[in-house]
């Protein structure tokens, strides 16, 4: 973890423009944790000022790597960060990120971040990312892996048509993260909570026409259930998992967590 009076070296080490951002974001960040938790004890407010610092190091490397792949500059950076809506996204990520030291949730909060930085101003994604910074923070592992999961089934799609053998294959890789998921419904229940998503435990919507449907009209009556990760779903999707439907909030933190976990930008819902 980054020591917060190192950042600025960070900053320099970067270079471009997200080295100047991770610095102005940290000078700035500094100021809201003194507003912030200004009033507890001092081992915490050092701790929350470790934490932050962490956060912002790996936020540093997100925006780089945007820069790097020529999906911002230096002109979109400063037009966002004027923006009030960013600067109370980043004010509520930092303050969210100094209260946890869980690299995993700093590394979320960072993709959250720097994913608003190449979004529209209106966009669903930037209005619901100060919801989606607050649902990271105050959820589980546990919970980010049911919105992951919940994201590919609902969201994810083949990019390209593939046969039912290949969708068939398809369907291995993406689901193999997942083989060892258990689904708890005081989870769903708290994702309601936190308005990541819906629950319905009656609900009867079949696994295995769903799945058909995300491959194509070509995959409609193809046997899918004779797959062991999706056979080993079924299970978890009859406990209650076919009764969780995300929201937009969840479908971010599910989309960004996905991208965690496969370690590949797959980017986020068009809803816009």
């Amino acid at each position: 973890m980054a020591d917060p009076l190192s950042l600025i070296a960070i900053g320099a080490a970067v270079g471009g423009a997200a080295g100047k951002f991770a610095e102005k974001a940290w000078e700035s960040g500094e100021r809201w944790l003194r507003e912030r938790f200004g009033s507890h004890a001092a081992e915490a407010q050092e701790q929350a000022r470790k934490n932050a610092a962490g956060f912002v190091k790996q936020l540093a490397m997100r925006v780089k790597a945007l820069e790097d792949q020529h999906k911002l500059n230096r002109e979109r950076i400063g037009a966002t960060e004027k923006h009030p809506q960013f600067s109370a996204l980043l004010q509520i990520t930092i303050v969210n990120a100094a209260q946890t030291d869980d690299d995993m949730k700093h590394d979320l909060l960072a993709q959250l971040v720097a994913t608003r930085l190449v979004s529209a101003n209106e966009s669903t994604v930037a209005l619901a990312s100060q919801l989606a910074s607050d649902a990271i923070s105050h959820s589980t592992r546990r919970q980010l892996m049911l919105m992951a999961l919940s994201s590919f089934l609902e969201d994810m799609r083949p990019r390209d048509p593939l046969s039912v053998e290949d969708y068939r294959r398809w369907l291995e890789i993406f689901l193999q993260p997942f083989i060892n998921f258990q689904f708890n419904k005081i989870d769903a229940r708290h994702l309601v909570a936190i308005a990541c998503a819906s629950y319905d435990p009656s609900s009867n919507r079949n696994l295995e026409v769903l799945l058909q449907m995300k491959g194509g009209t070509h995959c409609i009556g193809a046997t899918l259930n004779d797959l062991d990760f999706v056979e080993g779903l079924q299970i978890q999707w009859d406990e209650g998992l076919a009764g969780v439907f995300l929201t937009s909030v969840g479908s971010i933190v599910g989309g960004l967590t996905f991208n965690q976990i496969m370690g590949r930008d797959f980017g986020l819902p068009q809803w816009d």
